[in-house]
């Protein structure tokens, strides 16, 4: 049975997913409420799990102890250099041959379109970098990165990349009156070298 590691597992979704398919199902993540919600989700659902308070800067797991790693859009609540940092921390715990599964939310994202365009504010912290966006799907969030195509392949060297898919999701009619969502993001997998 391989080990699965989720950075930002929230209330446990993926975590009980994969351990009902028999995975050994790990999460982190920095809320200590949400930790708490995601422990109950598996006990609730029967699976067993390790799911620890902490951050993805400083992995609370030993070296290559993770046959895969998921990260599904929490790396990006960060500056470049912290997510540098981040990367550097998977790439600690994730065993060699280990598989790493990224979703990064890229700079063809509508929503840096709109902070460029002046039709939304936030505080650029550095290129495709911004905290205190003041509406929209990132309202609220805190710091969010939309990485280049570029900057994705540097940042994850210590990978052999297999793919990366660019997802795209956009409302084309919305009768709720909420404006509907749009976004852009990039998919990578790889291969730790």
């Amino acid at each position: 049975v391989e080990s699965v590691l989720e950075v930002g597992c929230g209330a446990g979704n993926n975590l009980w997913f994969m351990g009902e398919l028999g995975f050994n199902v790990y999460g982190v993540d920095g809320s200590e409420t949400i930790v708490k919600e995601a422990k109950k989700t598996c006990q609730l659902r029967g699976v067993d799990s390790d799911i620890r308070h902490g951050y993805f800067e400083a992995l609370p797991f030993e070296n290559e102890t993770m046959d895969v790693v998921i990260d599904r859009e929490s790396i990006y609540c960060g500056t470049k250099e912290a997510i540098v940092r981040s990367l550097q921390e998977v790439s600690r715990v994730l065993k060699t041959g280990g598989v790493f599964i990224t979703f990064r939310f890229n700079d063809k994202n509508p929503t840096l379109e709109l902070l460029n365009d002046g039709v939304i504010s936030g505080e650029k912290l550095e290129e495709g970098t911004y905290t205190n966006i003041s509406s929209g799907t990132f309202h609220g969030v805190g710091v969010v990165n939309f990485v280049s195509l570029e900057e994705l392949k540097e940042q994850h060297s210590f990978l052999d990349i297999k793919h990366i898919n660019e997802h795209t999701n956009k409302t084309v009619e919305d009768c709720s009156g909420e404006n509907g969502y749009f976004y852009s993001e990039y998919i990578l997998v790889g291969v730790k070298k």
